[in-house]
């Protein structure tokens, strides 16, 4: 300890006598250091935190496959309820599966009372109604998430028929709060247990409230309410309800593992069960599958390559760092060589030396450490600015106990890792040569061939590394470029979008929706500024998606293998108004009701699909009615240009297939599309006004313009591209501060020879392409490594690649002269600085 206590005074000693080289390795290092931690901040959260749940690791995720697309899983939307209550009652591999879905609900009252028989108390629902965010969840999803309440208690299965325990009245239906909503909607009342609440217009009686900062599922925006799967169970107008609709897979699953029970073996038991379905229901389970996910893992599975990719880059990053840092230890190391000589005359061991000079690296490491910890700080706001809003736990990104950990131990790390090298040239001393350098001045001494070498490993090193970056930066920018560039189908500019969900209670018959939409469409023309209004579900680029089987008529296909197409359900007017061209036949009209033929309006990728060298304008499809008992015969009208309705704008069109809302309202909710003269943003008020005006209680929702949904699904590319692309930069900025390093300091040592060969004779351009050559050597050799890993490492890029090959030569080629063109002019401004040395001064310099 006394020996350590000696080395840490030494080297403050050291260090403050040299504080340009102190300042400048601190900072280099810091920018390394500070753009990990941050970096590491958003994986720890995301990617590495264990899900706040007990024993996360037993929980999983259940999807669904579909045997005619192998390879593609499909875990959102992928379970019916029938499905569900048999996997709930046939599986041995689950102590409990759950299923859930999202939900949004309009708070319009409360009840003071409780529910006891009858409701009692009176209504406080004066203020303006409110939109909660919910979930629909079968009764087993608390327990199973072994999650206990704060207050109350949670589902049972009695709450999932209405009418369940503890609510005796058959208009109640049970529901369990989140903490926050406990503490803003209902001012943190204890007796809250009990009360009745209007959601919807339906009566909801409050049985617990969730803990803080409980959460399921982990999203954006956070859940406010829970209720049972009750409110699917009820029919309207005769239809059969969704609880026993087994094509009607819209649901969520999720599972925890028996003890002992393995991963493996409950995915050969629901494989084995989703066989046994498939035989015992043809018509709806037909080439239907089953599939297992960590639950972690499907949460964060969109995300986890794009922030490991940006991680490495960061991380090599800190390596070019650390070789310039290790440049400038080397540097030092040769000015220092006489007083290592001397110590070592004096009987220090080399060991000694080499624990002396690792003890000044690692002291300059936590100095970069420290600072990047500042830095870190400074970029996570910036940083999030920039995140996805749709990245799972984003709230919980923060410079938290393991980011400071994180830091802690890379900038130890990192003072060996760049120290370790110079310490031991700089520790190998010849006494004998060091007495003849001293005699005629030299500072190379015995070990300075071998720290040139290494000098022109590190330089090899850091243009190779920045090179890769580059050219994955430059593939991830063209990616970003060439998504926003998708043609979409139809014009995103100067369009504002709402959703409108019509209670079912005051609007269960179809007139009454399909009246309430073309009355709130005639209202949204006549607002000024309004150039054209209608309404579609679901919309495009929204995340939202509906499909199902059809058949052509006249055409047979055995069960389970009918045609697929993605449905949408739109007002007339609706492609007037996103500016969708019509390619063939008509658009929907007023005269399309219920009262008139049913008709359907396809895309090209549906005619091409189904109708290839066909008019299929007049040809008729079967398509299963809305109650799930038979089938309606739709007649094409109309052929519509292709739209990209995924946010995956890299994927393939896929066939749709558009029916008028008039003749299918099945569902009171619609999305609003409204295309202005000017800022849309700036009608949302007057769309609401006009929506209260028809009926005050109803809420709108998801108010975008449908340049914030493109946004949206560009946010991920995006993200990639700007920190790759910003790490790049940096990586490119030090490879240059590094060679610019390395050529200053040769042309310190080689004045003396320049003071030569100018005296006796030799040109400047000589002098000068002399000094740039040897700069040049060691970039030509690293951009050389540099591709060679750069092809290598950008296949892992692939999957996160669009219209660009992950091996583009132009790419490749242009970032290789770009990087060029830096380390010559970083290689030239020394190297000009040499031509101007007088050869009298040059002669005498030691």
């Amino acid at each position: 300890m006394n020996s350590l206590w000696q080395d840490l005074k030494y080297a403050l000693r050291m260090l403050r006598r040299h504080p340009g080289f102190t300042l400048v390795a601190v900072v280099t290092l810091a920018l390394g250091i500070g753009a990990n931690t941050a970096i590491f901040s958003v994986v720890n959260a995301v990617l590495l935190r264990p899900l706040p749940y007990a024993e996360p690791e037993r929980l999983v995720a259940i999807g669904g496959t579909d045997a005619r697309n192998p390879g593609e899983a499909e875990v959102e939307g992928s379970s019916s309820y029938p499905d569900f209550f048999d996997w709930r009652e046939r599986n041995r591999s689950f102590d409990a599966v759950a299923v859930y879905h999202s939900a949004t609900f309009t708070l319009t009252g409360t009840l003071t009372g409780t529910l006891t028989g009858t409701l009692t108390g009176t209504m406080t629902g004066n203020d303006a109604p409110a939109h909660l965010s919910g979930q629909v969840v079968s009764a087993e999803l608390f327990d199973l998430l072994q999650a206990k309440p704060y207050l109350g208690r949670v589902f049972t299965r009695a709450d999932e028929k209405v009418g369940g325990e503890g609510a005796s009245n058959n208009a109640s239906r049970a529901a369990v709060i989140s903490y926050a909503s406990w503490q803003k909607r209902f001012g943190a009342d204890p007796k809250v247990i009990g009360r009745a609440v209007t959601l919807d217009r339906k009566q909801f009686q409050i049985v617990g409230v969730a803990k803080p900062g409980f959460q399921f599922p982990i999203q954006a925006d956070p859940v406010e309410m829970w209720v049972t799967i009750a409110v699917d169970s009820e029919s309207a107008n005769g239809k059969k309800p969704v609880t026993e609709r087994r094509g009607y897979r819209s649901l969520h699953a999720v599972g925890r593992l028996k003890t002992g029970v393995s991963f493996a073996q409950a995915q050969a038991e629901m494989k084995l069960l989703a066989a046994n379905l498939e035989k015992e229901y043809p018509d709806n389970n037909t080439h239907q599958g089953i599939i297992l996910f960590p639950l972690h893992g499907n949460l964060v599975g969109e995300y986890r390559k794009s922030l490991l990719v940006v991680f490495a880059a960061v991380g090599c990053v800190l390596l070019i760092a650390c070789a310039n840092v290790a440049n400038l230890m080397l540097a030092r190391a040769t000015a220092r060589y006489k007083e290592i000589a001397v110590r070592t005359a004096l009987g220090a061991a080399r060991t000694r030396i080499v624990r002396q000079l690792l003890t000044e690296s690692v002291l300059l490491s936590l100095g970069g450490g420290l600072l990047g910890l500042l830095l870190a700080w400074w970029g996570m706001e910036a940083l999030i600015r920039f995140i996805p809003e749709n990245l799972p736990r984003l709230s919980e990104i923060a410079l938290d106990r393991w980011a400071l950990g994180f830091t802690f131990t890379v900038s130890l790390l990192t003072g060996v890792f760049f120290g370790i090298a110079p310490a031991l040239q700089a520790s190998k001393i010849d006494l004998i040569e060091a007495m003849k350098d001293g005699a005629r001045g030299a500072s190379t001494g015995s070990g300075g061939s071998g720290r040139v070498r290494l000098r022109g490993v590190l330089i090899v090193a850091e243009v190779a590394i920045a090179l890769m970056l580059l050219v994955g930066a430059g593939l991830l920018v063209q990616t970003f470029v060439k998504l926003q560039r998708v043609d979409l189908g139809f014009d995103v500019h100067n369009v504002l979008t709402a959703t409108v969900e019509l209670p079912e209670a005051q609007y269960a018959k179809p007139e009454q929706k399909i009246t309430f939409y073309q009355r709130l469409q005639e209202r949204l023309r006549t607002l000024p500024g309004v150039v054209q209004a209608s309404a579609i579900l679901p919309l495009p680029i929204s995340d939202n998606d509906a499909g199902g089987g059809f058949r052509i008529e006249g055409r047979t296909a055995p069960n389970g293998e009918e045609p697929h197409a993605d449905m949408r359900w739109a007002n007339p007017d609706y492609f007037v108004t996103m500016k969708i061209p019509l390619l063939a036949g008509r658009d929907f009209t007023a005269q399309d009701s219920l009262k008139s033929i049913s008709v359907a309006i396809i895309n090209q990728s549906f005619a091409k699909t189904y109708f290839p060298n066909e008019d299929p304008i007049g040809k008729r499809l079967e398509l299963p009615f809305g109650d799930g008992t038979g089938t309606t015969k739709f007649q094409i009208v109309g052929v519509v240009r292709d739209v990209k309705h995924q946010t995956q704008l890299g994927s393939e069109y896929s066939p749709e297939l558009y029916m008028p809302y008039a003749q299918l309202p099945f569902l009171g909710q619609m999305s609003l599309v409204v295309r202005t003269q000017s800022a849309p943003g700036s009608l949302a008020k007057a769309v609401q006004n006009e929506v209260a005006a028809l009926d005050r209680e109803i809420v709108l929702s998801d108010v975008k313009t449908m340049e914030q949904y493109l946004g949206n699904a560009v946010a991920q590319p995006r993200f990639s591209a700007l920190l790759f692309g910003l790490f790049a930069v940096i990586a490119l900025l030090l490879a240059a501060i590094g060679l610019y390093s390395v050529m200053a300091y040769t042309v310190t040592q080689r004045t003396h020879e320049v003071g030569i060969r100018l005296a006796l004779g030799a040109q400047t351009g000589s002098v000068l392409r002399l000094m740039i050559a040897q700069g040049m050597k060691l970039t030509l050799l690293g951009v050389g490594v540099g591709l060679a890993g750069a092809f290598a490492l950008t296949r892992l890029l692939k999957t996160l690649l669009f219209g660009i090959s992950a091996t583009d030569p132009v790419t490749f080629a242009l970032i290789a002269a770009l990087l060029t063109l830096v380390a010559l002019l970083a290689c030239y401004i020394p190297a000009r600085r040499a031509t101007k040395v007088d050869p009298m001064i040059a002669l005498r310099y030691e």
